[in-house]
């Protein structure tokens, strides 16, 4: 009974030392999405954040002789 108190102690003290100012805290994983857009990123964004509440980018891939990809890369918590 008495180990099984001090392994409880234990992990109580672990639980509030390893989160911030003594408050649980959980951290949501990032989630990625990307999709083919025309070259504007204010419509990226409005877009990205419309869909799953995110932050949207754009990134243009060059690939030779003279082709462009533009997408709309959409980072947003799982």
């Amino acid at each position: 009974m008495k180990n099984s108190s001090i392994i409880l102690v234990l992990i109580v003290i672990f639980i509030i030392s390893s989160s911030e100012n003594g408050k649980m805290v959980a951290e949501a994983k990032k989630c990625h999405d990307a999709w083919r857009t025309a070259d504007d990123e204010v419509k990226c964004k409005k877009e990205c954040m419309a869909k799953y509440k995110g932050v949207g980018t754009i990134q243009v891939i060059a690939f030779p002789p003279e082709a462009v990809l533009v997408l709309c890369n959409c980072e947003f918590d799982c």
